[in-house]
């Protein structure tokens, strides 16, 4: 008998398992060399609908702010987004910037000393025309790192405005008409963390206590999305819709979804996601369904310019020209 006579048939058996074993790795999510499928902006095939922005009237005294939502990555898809922005706001310029979370990428930061605040932020929004405070709110990927360095920073750079992990602050128009802005920290109200009725017990009190003409609350996560990575949160549905129908909350701004979505009003109160600002390659899918008066993604910013009666919500692309305004009268 020949001593290599069963070798072919023995390498034959290891190369189907290890092939068998390598295939059931790719497939439980070890590897995988699939490319990503391209996301597709509906926006792009969608007829958009019909608007007109209002021309600003000069008699009357306006608020303008931007509002950007997951964007802390450092490339340069989020730099697209800032220079756009720069452009706008070098024809309007905002007041303040606010964002809706996610403002480091993909752990938060460590410390106020931690490299991505130059990296995602500083470098990033150093033009002249945003040199404008940032009032920030708090995503799921900030609170993987220290949100107590996020609140610190602003003693090291006084632009950045994270008093605590929600806050609010009010603007006063030189006509008198008050807006108050309600950041939340949506992430342990979604999760009903311990302490998130404290949080709640807070929001309560200072909408009650609010005599503003506007009432404008920002966070993370939307309550309602037809975004295609996480889409509804019953949870917050449950918990804050009553909350703001009771107090007359007009609008809700949230990113979580990367993506630029205005929602029709439910029960007097307008929603809308404004996640796009790291652009390109951190954009989510979405589907225009009828809850949409519109639905974007592949990165852009929103807008806003309000007055005592109005309030423009305006979804600006990576060109800087607004795709789609939504009017809010009073």
């Amino acid at each position: 008998m020949k001593p290599y006579k069963h070798w072919p048939k023995f390498i034959a058996i290891f190369f189907f398992a290890f092939t068998a074993v390598v295939f059931g790795a790719e497939k439980n999510g070890k590897k995988d060399d699939k490319p990503k499928e391209p996301t597709v902006d509906p926006a792009a095939t969608h007829a958009i609908p019909q608007f007109t922005v209002p021309p600003a009237t000069p008699d009357v005294f306006y608020l303008r702010f931007l509002v950007i939502g997951d964007w802390g990555t450092g490339r340069p898809d989020q730099v697209a987004v800032a220079k756009a922005m720069a452009q706008r706001a070098t024809v309007e310029p905002p007041g303040f910037i606010l964002t809706v979370g996610d403002n480091f990428y993909e752990n938060g930061v460590k410390d106020t000393s931690d490299p991505q605040w130059e990296t995602a932020f500083e470098n990033v929004y150093g033009d002249p025309s945003l040199a404008v405070p940032f009032y920030a709110s708090l995503g799921n990927h900030d609170h993987k790192g220290s949100i107590q360095a996020q609140i610190d920073y602003g003693s090291v750079n006084p632009r950045w405005k994270l008093p605590n992990a929600y806050y609010n602050f009010s603007n006063t128009l030189p006509d008198g008409t008050k807006i108050d802005l309600f950041a939340i920290d949506t992430d342990p109200l979604s999760k009903k963390a311990p302490g998130y009725d404290v949080q709640l017990g807070w929001l309560n009190r200072e909408l009650q206590a609010s005599d503003a003409q506007w009432k404008i609350v920002f966070g993370h996560h939307p309550l309602w999305s037809n975004g295609e990575e996480h889409g509804d949160d019953p949870v917050l549905i449950e918990m804050l819709k009553p909350i703001f129908e009771k107090h007359k909350v007009d609008v809700y701004m949230a990113g979580h979804e990367h993506t630029l979505e205005m929602l029709k009003p439910v029960n007097g109160v307008n929603y809308f996601v404004s996640g796009g600002a790291a652009g390109v390659d951190k954009a989510y899918g979405i589907k225009w369904t009828d809850r949409d008066e519109y639905a974007a993604t592949l990165g852009g910013f929103t807008a806003v310019r309000m007055s005592r009666h109005e309030m423009v919500i305006e979804f600006v692309r990576l060109d800087a020209k607004t795709q789609y305004a939504y009017v809010i009268n009073k």
